[in-house]
């Protein structure tokens, strides 16, 4: 892997896009594969009944009313339990409690779904395997610029469309209606 402060040429360059593109290839297929999808699965039945107290928490706050499913729905059938002033304040306390998130919590939720962690990680590890980490500024300065190049390369490409004219006339598809 070419370090950043190694470039001095084309040829450094042309390499720089050649690990680029291993670095996009190798995060793809680490965090989309099927174990990085079960993991997010697996995350998501775990924090399930969490989210749905946190949401049944801001209705209640917000109705200064028991939940229940016939009342949040709107049946004319159902009669509201208002809440008291104290229960509002255990339940916004509660709210309180279950929303604050650890840091190492919040930076597997970023590792997990942000392209750009995902390919910093990726590139700071495939550096280390190839070019170890003696250096530490040169490992952490290239990974961030490989994951930087990673990112740019995955952003979506602008469509050519033609700038006047009819827009459906250089369209494929359907000759008849330009889908």
């Amino acid at each position: 892997m070419t370090s950043i402060y190694e470039i001095t040429g084309w040829a450094d360059v042309g390499s720089f896009l050649v690990w680029t593109l291993a670095v996009c290839v190798v995060a793809k297929a680490l965090f989309g594969s099927l174990p990085a999808a079960e993991i997010h699965y697996r995350l998501a039945l775990r924090d399930a009944p969490k989210r749905q107290r946190i949401q049944r928490l801001h209705w209640e706050i917000n109705h200064r009313a028991r939940w229940d499913p016939d009342v949040a729905r709107g049946s004319p059938h159902a009669a509201s339990q208002p809440l008291t002033d104290e229960q509002v304040e255990s339940r916004r306390a509660e709210l309180q409690r279950l929303t604050r998130n650890s840091f190492t919590r919040r930076s597997l939720q970023c590792f997990l779904n942000c392209f750009a962690c995902q390919s910093f990680w990726t590139a700071a590890a495939i550096y280390a395997l190839t070019r170890g980490i003696t250096e530490p500024a040169a490992w952490f300065f290239s990974a961030a610029a490989y994951s930087g190049a990673a990112v740019i390369l995955s952003l979506p490409q602008p469509s050519m469309r033609p700038v006047g004219g009819n827009p459906s006339a250089n369209t494929g598809g359907c000759k008849s209606c330009g889908r």
